[in-house]
């Protein structure tokens, strides 16, 4: 008998980074897409291909989208400006090619691989003009042997893309049409939603390679280190469980390191490959903990992986992990049932964002730029973002920064507001989808929460799809069984939810605010703010309140017209349903009709602030309620909509109104018994509700006063209250204090440590109020503008904005950061504005000084200034 031997020949993996410059070319695509410019003379045909580009060799930067090399290439206009987004349709119809050229050298008994993290969308890949691959998922990783096509020496990759939106079209006709709120096939590709048109965001269907790629030679390698951290009840005890998944040859090892915060080596343990995984145990005595923001430290250990066969390091890596245990604290209650995040072993009352992509065009949305964004929500005493799932999952910077930072992440799943089919092939891409993403995102502590997607159950139960449906599947059987399958294979340690809004059974209508998880939605749409507290929720994982961006950001993007409810290009910036029409009801109760574009601005980004804030104090005043996560913390272009910064990434009113509502030390005003029902106004009495997220005890001295809106105080009480670590306590005003002869001349005003809050009894244009009059003095103090106001009158949600100082300062508008906003003054008091650069950078003492005084008519505003005439001075622009 003759016996074979295999030699295995073992060399460490390397890896070529293919990013840089590459060559795009046009390849096939529309001749033009019909439409009309609305509320221009322009008609006809728009989007016709350019000459050029039919031409063209366009140098294109990889990672990147066509449309971003279009940009550098000078090919297309910058399509957030003016009407450009309608000018640019043709690209996400059109074919294109990605080319370059690159040296290989071949390795003797390795394999070489083309691996690519991302290609957006359908696309063919080529290498020495043999296909090698194909694509059909924006979301997924490929990976394609490539050493029998590769020659030594000169080689060419290419990668083809179709059109997404055609292929969902095909899509659409093969398998039948899905309900989804826009006329758009999003629903029949795995793509981001959100690239098809959103109610805050624009038309752009992308294509490109739009995550690295790379080769990547080898005999071993680790596909991915997937630690699972188990804690024991005590917390004395942590386990890590490292599930190394590798492409080895028979009889390869892999030998575990972990090092603790301090790097200090913790454990190290060498374990067999079996099939394609090795698990491996690790123990750790008194692990330090990691903690969301606010609750504590968010040390990270190092977990180091080696890949070995016969005494060879095939390929190494490493990953960081935080000890932490996370789960859904679901407990009965008289209204039906709460819901709560649990920590660690403690109730984390949650104060959240939702998150959407930060740009359309996803590469400009660099690490540094989502890093700072992500600073602005923690600046801003947000604990948790949520990944909506109409957008990507999330980076590995995103995850990181969540991490180093202490901020809860809950992710969706990438479904949103629509039925989605469930053919065999749509199955097997979320399937890998979810596997891919599982198993990469693991080892991130912040990462708590998995959900199935956004609001398909609730289109399910009320947006009429059963009629559309029929038999057909809708999605369901992702929600409650693929991707909880995923999870229990792959990382049992985490919580899931199928859907959110959520009422814990598919068949339990997801508005209901008995159970789980709730969007609030009706304010916003149908009624005044106040009606946000006629819910008693168990948790809101969306609620908002639209208004515009800075009034630098929107002016940009509107040529030749002002930014207003009458500008063309202003409404086209504007995606709400009914947007213009909801903008001006949230006014009428608040203000009359504002008297010019400035006022209409500054109005409806105050009542935006008020409304919110409003919604997330209620919330966070009630017992059952586990969370508030606002809708939503950024924008992806210039629009007017529901962020809290827009995207020149520029904090709207909105985010200095949730740094007040969100402070881990809240107190807040309520009406005694709100509900539909109920008088909201607080007639009936009022009650002051402290609330305290953090681990130890407040005491704070409150001083609660009625006030005249003449400045007269007509009556005062203190109080010493003791509100424990984690806890809410709700003091009743007595009525001789806080009930008024004269709701509508009069105010309750509650300081307490330092913080100011304020109620009115009647809406703002019902109140009897004076003039408004203010002074202001402007200096330059070490850098920073000081901008003080004084308070002639009472003054009400004093804001200043930077953006409108930056220009004649000499810098840009987004480089200009105020650090505070929505002040209230009584008669005689001052409060200092005080704005930097957010470079670090100083502020010319020079240029300060020659500010002209009209131009803080507009940058120095109060409420009360669109209700009735102004009346104020400006002093004193000396510099210090």
């Amino acid at each position: 008998m003759t016996q074979i031997t295999t030699q295995v020949t073992t060399s460490a993996a390397t890896r070529l980074d293919l990013g840089g410059e590459w060559e795009l070319t046009w390849s096939a695509g529309p001749d033009g897409v019909p439409g009309t410019v609305p509320g221009t003379a322009l008609g006809g045909v728009l989007g016709d291909v350019p000459e050029a580009v039919r031409t063209a060799a366009i140098p294109a930067r990889v990672p990147g989208e066509v449309h971003t090399a279009l940009l550098a290439a000078g090919l297309i206009t910058d399509p957030d400006v003016g009407w450009g987004e309608l000018a640019q349709r043709w690209v996400g119809h059109s074919h294109w090619v990605y080319r370059r050229r690159f040296q290989w050298s071949p390795t003797p008994g390795a394999r070489t691989d083309l691996v690519a993290d991302g290609l957006d969308t359908i696309a063919d890949v080529h290498v020495n003009g043999r296909r090698v691959g194909v694509a059909r998922d924006q979301h997924l990783a490929y990976r394609w042997r490539v050493d029998d096509v590769l020659l030594p020496g000169d080689n060419v990759v290419e990668v083809r893309f179709a059109s997404a939106w055609e292929a969902a079209r095909e899509h659409e006709r093969a398998h039948g049409p899905l309900p989804s709120p826009y006329d758009e096939p999003y629903a029949h590709v795995r793509k981001a939603a959100a690239n098809f048109g959103w109610d805050w965001g624009p038309h752009y269907v992308t294509a490109g390679i739009w995550r690295d790629i790379r080769l990547e030679t080898y005999t071993g390698r680790i596909d991915h280190v997937r630690p699972l951290v188990d804690l024991d009840p005590g917390h004395a005890v942590a386990h890590v469980t490292a599930h190394v998944r590798v492409d080895a040859p028979e009889g390869s090892e892999v030998r575990v390191e972990l090092t603790d915060p301090a790097g200090r080596r913790a454990g190290s343990v060498a374990g067999t490959v079996a099939g394609d995984e090795a698990v491996i145990v690790l123990r750790v005595d008194d692990p330090d903990l990691w903690w969301p923001v606010g609750l504590g430290a968010q040390p990270l250990y190092r977990l180091h992986v080696e890949l070995e066969h016969d005494g060879v390091t095939l390929d190494s890596t490493a990953v960081r992990v935080g000890l932490r245990s996370v789960a859904v604290e679901e407990t009965p209650d008289p209204l039906g049932t709460r819901w709560a995040l649990v920590v660690n072993g403690r109730t984390v009352r949650v104060r959240g964002y939702n998150w959407i992509p930060d740009d359309t065009l996803a590469s400009r949305a660099t690490p540094e730029r989502v890093a700072h964004r992500i600073d602005q929500a923690v600046a801003g005493n947000a604990n948790l973002l949520r990944v909506w799932g109409g957008g990507h999952f999330a980076t590995e910077e995103f995850l990181d920064a969540c991490d180093e930072r202490g901020v809860l992440v809950w992710h969706d799943f990438l479904f949103a507001c629509a039925a989605y089919s469930e053919d065999d092939e749509m199955v097997e891409l979320v399937t890998a989808e979810a596997e891919q993403a599982v198993a990469r995102m693991s080892a991130h502590p912040s990462l708590v929460l998995w959900c199935g997607g956004n609001e398909t159950v609730l289109g399910w139960h009320h947006w009429g799809w059963a009629d559309q449906i029929g038999v057909r599947g809708w999605g369901a059987r992702y929600y409650l069984d693929v991707l909880p399958g995923v999870l229990a294979r792959l990382d049992p340690t985490r919580p899931y939810v199928p859907n959110s809004p959520w009422s814990g059974t598919v068949e339990r209508d997801p508005l209901a605010d008995t159970h789980g998880l709730s969007h609030l939605w009706d304010a916003w749409n149908e009624r005044d703010y106040a009606h946000y507290r006629y819910h008693d929720p168990a948790f809101v994982a969306e609620m908002g309140w639209c208004a515009p961006p800075a009034w630098t950001t929107l002016g940009r993007v509107v040529v030749g017209e002002t930014p207003g409810p009458d500008s063309p290009q202003t409404r086209h910036h504007l995606r709400a349903i009914d947007g213009v029409h909801k903008l001006t009801r949230g006014l009428q109760p608040h203000v009359p009709t504002p008297r010019d574009d400035a006022d209409w601005h500054f109005a409806t980004q105050v009542v935006q602030a008020r409304a919110v804030s409003a919604g997330a104090e209620w919330l966070r005043s009630r017992e059952r309620c586990g969370g508030v996560v606002v809708w939503q913390l950024n924008d992806c272009w210039p629009v007017i909509s529901w962020s809290a910064v827009d995207s020149a990434g520029i904090e709207k009113p909105l985010w200095h109104a949730l740094r007040h509502a969100f402070a881990p030390r809240l107190a807040t005003i309520q009406p005694v018994s709100p509900g539909p029902t109920h008088d909201p106004t607080g007639d009936e009495g009022l009650v002051l509700v402290l609330v305290n997220d953090t681990d130890a005890d407040w005491r704070p001295d409150v001083l609660v006063r009625r006030v005249g809106l003449d400045g007269h105080e007509h009556a005062r009480t203190r109080a010493r209250a003791v509100c424990p670590a984690g806890g809410l306590v709700r003091l009743a005003v007595d009525p001789a204090i806080c009930l008024p002869a004269d709701p509508r001349a009069e105010m309750l005003v509650v300081d307490a440590d330092g913080v100011r809050t304020t109620w009115t009894y009647r809406p703002e244009r019902e109140l009897a109020a004076p003039r408004p009059e203010h002074t202001v003095d402007v200096t330059v103090v070490d850098g920073a503008l000081h901008v003080a106001v004084t308070a002639v009158t009472l003054l009400r949600d004093v804001c200043v904005f930077a953006d409108r100082l930056a220009e004649p300062l000499g810098l840009e508008p987004p480089s200009l950061v105020v650090d505070d906003a929505l002040v209230t003054l009584l008669p005689g008091e001052r409060h200092v504005f005080r704005i930097t650069r957010r470079d670090g950078g100083a502020i010319s003492p020079d240029r300060a000084a020659a500010l002209p005084s009209a131009l803080f008519d507009l940058s120095v505003r109060s409420f009360g200034e669109v209700t009735g005439p102004i009346g104020k001075s400006i002093r004193n622009k000396g510099t210090s």
